[in-house]
């Protein structure tokens, strides 16, 4: 009877799969085989529909005071001909709405042969950021949308804090940040980049899963750290072009990496940082540490099989809970992985926490059971003090306002190796102007990776 029901398991695998290439999401299939081993470039190029592509340029300042966020994308909606679909660049820094410029479609070309995106006048690429981001771009947040956002955020934080509360008390502890309709304009540069170290068994950071080419979201490091030179400049139209605000980013600290697919995690916790309080002040690039952990399914919901009903029920068990944590130490240029497909690495402890109307907290502790490798972060955030931000949501069919992101986490990392009778600290500090992210039901996500 188990040869039977093992027999009947793999045949449905293999027939969804089948059905899968020959479904709506053929061409991001036969895309992700074609670029297995080139993530940072372009996927979109031959999908008409029903596919995002973003790059994610994170620079810090040099004295770890201020972030800047640079997110150049596309969004291609279930039809063709839909006016949801489009190009956009958003730029996001600590105290401010985040500004969202939309382009047309035909405003976003590549460059052949390497990773160049070109929006407009604006140009990404591994090395340089060149905006002129005019004004008459941007699309603010509606009332409503903001309204909708802030319902999603309550609703998280209940689930976190385990318990019911009057929702008007917990919204009072969302900050509503300013919004400014600048024009932006400048340039970075990037000097030494780290990109994620290849192999073939695992071309990527997301290992042997980047083999799997039908998954609805994928995940690329452009590179882990790097440093930054250049100067951003915002300038106020309305009030006769004045600038207003210059971020200085020489000798800054800089992060790439990049998402593409056609839906987003259904929840997931997600941070980065690579501005370390006792690397700061060199000239050489710093350590970095990211952390991506995330409940995904393995066959796609849009699969037509889920029609089925005896099938939908089984299909739905290859819903994963899965993670993706590097620390790249830069004195030794040596990356640790602790992710899910390195398999002796486990999860010892992962908890999410919250102060009623105060701090939001992460506690996670890695092992390599062979190597004795430990790793512990402790990531801290105010509540309510991140900044809106859309990404593509089947749910609303469009780029949606479902994301709070943080600038300003804290992040205590600290990296030994466990002998017998010894314990060998290779790594202990703490990174500031972290990034961090909460979405979704995260509670049942801890379970998920915590019970097994």
């Amino acid at each position: 009877m188990a040869h039977i029901t093992l027999k009947h398991a793999l045949v449905s695998i293999i027939f969804a799969f089948v059905i899968y290439i020959f479904s709506i999401n053929y061409q991001l299939t036969i895309s992700n085989i074609r670029l297995i081993y080139k993530p940072t470039f372009y996927h979109g190029k031959e999908i008409n529909k029903n596919f995002f592509e973003g790059w994610y340029y994170k620079t810090v300042t040099s004295n770890a005071k201020e972030s800047l966020i640079v997110i150049p994308g596309i969004y291609k909606s279930t039809s063709h001909s839909d006016e949801k679909s489009h190009a956009f660049v958003m730029v996001i820094r600590g105290g401010y709405e985040c500004l969202y410029y939309r382009y047309n479609i035909s405003e976003f070309s590549v460059e052949n042969g390497d990773f160049t995106i070109k929006i407009g006048q604006n140009k990404f690429n591994e090395n340089i950021i060149v905006l002129s981001l005019s004004s008459t771009r941007l699309v603010p947040s509606t009332d409503i949308e903001y309204e909708s956002y802030v319902n999603l955020v309550v609703k998280d934080w209940k689930k976190i804090l385990g318990r019911e509360l009057d929702p008007s008390s917990l919204k009072t502890s969302i900050i509503k940040h300013p919004y400014i309709p600048y024009s932006v304009r400048g340039y970075i540069s990037f000097n030494n980049t780290t990109p994620y170290p290849f192999t073939y068994s695992s071309p990527t950071v997301m290992g042997p899963f980047a083999y799997i080419p039908f998954l609805e979201c994928n995940h690329g490091v452009v590179s882990m750290s790097h440093k930054s030179f250049g100067m951003i400049e915002f300038v106020n139209m309305i009030h006769n072009g004045i600038v207003e605000n210059r971020i200085d980013l020489e000798n800054g600290f800089g992060y790439i990496e990049k998402d593409w697919g056609v839906n987003f995690p259904k929840s997931w916790i997600w941070s980065q940082s690579n501005t370390f309080i006792n690397e700061v002040k060199e000239d050489f690039k710093s350590s970095s540490i990211l952390v991506s952990v995330a409940d995904f399914p393995l066959i796609s919901p849009d699969n037509p099989l889920y029609n089925v009903p005896y099938l939908r029920n089984f299909l739905s068990l290859f819903r994963l809970a899965g993670r993706i944590i590097v620390f790249y130490h830069a004195k030794s240029d040596i990356t640790y992985n602790f992710s899910t497909y390195d398999f002796f690495s486990k999860i010892v402890n992962l908890e999410i926490t919250m102060d009623d109307f105060a701090k939001q907290y992460v506690k996670l502790h890695v092992v390599n059971t062979v190597n004795g490798l430990n790793l512990e972060i402790d990531i801290m955030r105010k509540v309510g003090s991140g900044i809106p931000l859309r990404a593509p949501s089947k749910q609303f069919g469009k780029m949606a306002l479902t994301i709070e992101e943080s600038l300003d986490a804290e992040l205590h990392v600290k990296l030994w190796k466990s002998g017998e009778n010894s314990k060998e600290v290779i790594f202990n500090d703490i990174a500031v102007a972290g990034g961090l992210e909460i979405v979704g039901d995260v509670m049942q996500l801890v379970n998920k990776l915590t019970t097994r």
